[in-house]
């Protein structure tokens, strides 16, 4: 696939778009497979390098904030375990919910949590923890809207944990162990029905688990304001790409 030229681009962008992207906690397929697609790799093969990309970075995010002592179990794995058994639910669900509704009503969603975090209300007051019944249901609910549109976790748990008034800094380091689950198990059916091509996947892969890794050093370097505007511009992003989609 492509020439030397192509492949170093891809390696650049793979950096790059990575980076921000994991500054924030999650995956950047969402933005990653639009862009590879651009530059010429079909869709299947670009599909199977952003979800490859996805799992690489996010854990490369999570081992930087495990070493650092940033990581917090107590609050990320009650989120994990819910969304896990939820997800097959509302793929079960898609099959007599419209998809388009769904999507629009989350799409909106996501630009009035984007408007918020930069905007919050002056009585607003970031929560260092939620409560273990919180945790729970808003894994469920991201598991289960996760199901129902066939997107990463990711972009459903970050913006639920701002809206129940989490700490963003911490929130970004919760929602990574999210990604890897639905991204490598989707890879893995890429590659079983021949959607892979590796070149490609290691141009983009090699680059993204050193953008994760630099990420998260750089997060906590950063101030919540900062993290809070560059939180909004990424999702933000993520709006416009589901309301593409479903529109």
């Amino acid at each position: 696939m492509g020439g030397a030229d192509t492949m170093i681009i891809i390696a650049l962008i793979s950096f790059v778009v990575p980076f921000v992207f994991a500054l924030c906690g999650l995956g950047s397929a969402i933005a990653l497979i639009p862009i590879l697609v651009f530059l010429g790799v079909p869709f299947p093969y670009a599909r199977s390098a952003g979800l490859f990309v996805n799992a690489v970075t996010t854990i490369s995010v999570t081992l930087r904030n495990v070493q650092s002592g940033e990581f917090e179990p107590k609050i990320a794995l009650p989120i994990v375990l819910s969304s896990v058994i939820f997800s097959p639910v509302g793929a079960y669900a898609s099959l007599s919910i419209p998809n388009k509704v769904v999507g629009l009503a989350f799409t909106l969603f996501l630009f009035s949590v984007a408007f918020t975090t930069i905007f919050p209300m002056k009585k607003f007051k970031e929560k260092e923890k939620l409560p273990i019944a919180v945790l729970i249901g808003i894994g469920a609910l991201a598991g289960f809207v996760s199901g129902l549109l066939g997107v990463g976790g990711g972009g459903v748990i970050l913006p639920l944990l701002i809206t129940f008034g989490l700490n963003p800094r911490i929130a970004i380091t919760v929602t990574p162990l999210s990604v890897p689950f639905s991204s490598i198990t989707s890879f893995i059916t890429y590659a079983k029905l021949g959607g892979v091509d590796w070149n490609v996947v290691l141009c983009s892969a090699i680059p993204a688990s050193i953008a994760g890794y630099t990420a998260g050093i750089v997060q906590k370097r950063l101030r919540t304001k900062t993290i809070r505007k560059i939180l909004a511009v990424v999702l933000m992003v993520v709006a416009v790409r589901f309301a593409l989609k479903f529109i």
